[in-house]
């Protein structure tokens, strides 16, 4: 792999604390924490808030560890972040829960088919196998400002609307050998 073109800059760093979704009762935002900077391996995530390390929810070594291993980073574009406040009337940046968010164009799953590499003072993270983020019905009540979760068939077209990466990315990160620091300002690159 190889760096390719510019895709932008990380303007936000977060983790989640504990799992934002609860299925079949909510998508509760209060679990997304920024962070001042992070530090990624192949387990995941870990971001620094007030002089301590949180644990993403989807590293390994989480107590209620979500990704198992399986779902150790998320990133997401503030153009799709632009997209969801057209579809949706607000949509603050980082609201979708990725971890790194990139002051980037709304790109596509065809877009990252190689990945995404990050250039960081302490070496190269390189974000692979990237897949979509599919959405699910919490998020989407959550977005359409409902109540409650409402059944997939009444929110077809706002999940639809969220589908395709306007939610983010889902991506590996096998080849972090050792801890990658990130911080906001880091440029990022697609792969190729």
């Amino acid at each position: 792999m190889h760096k390719g073109d510019f895709v932008g800059e990380i303007v936000k760093l977060q983790v989640q604390r504990v799992p934002i979704k609860v299925k079949g009762e909510g998508y509760f935002t209060q679990g997304i924490q920024p962070v001042e900077r992070a530090v990624v391996d192949a387990s995941g995530m870990l971001g620094w808030y007030e002089g301590a390390w949180v644990v993403d929810a989807h590293h390994v070594v989480h107590p209620s560890s979500r990704g198992g291993g399986r779902r150790p980073l998320s990133v997401g574009f503030t153009g799709h972040y632009a997209v969801m406040a057209g579809r949706f009337g607000a949509a603050p940046v980082g609201i979708a829960g990725e971890n790194i968010i990139i002051d980037g164009p709304a790109l596509w799953l065809s877009d990252l088919a190689e990945g995404l590499v990050i250039e960081a003072a302490s070496g190269v993270l390189w974000l692979e196998r990237p897949r979509v983020a599919a959405p699910c019905a919490e998020f989407a009540s959550f977005m359409l400002g409902l109540d409650a979760v409402a059944p997939r068939t009444e929110i077809e077209d706002a999940m639809a609307d969220l589908h395709d990466g306007r939610r983010g990315f889902i991506v590996a990160v096998d080849l972090a050998s050792r801890p990658v620091e990130l911080n906001r300002g880091d440029k990022v690159y697609l792969a190729r």
